[in-house]
């Protein structure tokens, strides 16, 4: 029963880390992917280093009329 916890608690926070890394270069998936492979915790330590992707910079930028 405890280790279902924790697998849960696992994806659950890999998830997290996904959904963190959606204006990521790798976007939600790959993030994902990353998080299951590593660990979701250093994924995220990577993902506040970082920064967002230049589209997500870009899309960000308010439109000059």
């Amino acid at each position: 029963m405890a280790e279902t916890i924790v697998v849960v608690l696992y994806i659950l926070f890999s998830v997290l880390a996904g959904v963190c890394g959606t204006h990521r270069r790798l976007g939600f998936f790959g993030t994902f992917l990353a998080s299951l492979v590593l660990t979701p915790v250093l994924v995220l330590l990577v993902l506040i280093l970082t920064a967002p992707s230049h589209r997500a910079e870009r899309d960000r930028r308010p439109q000059g009329n």
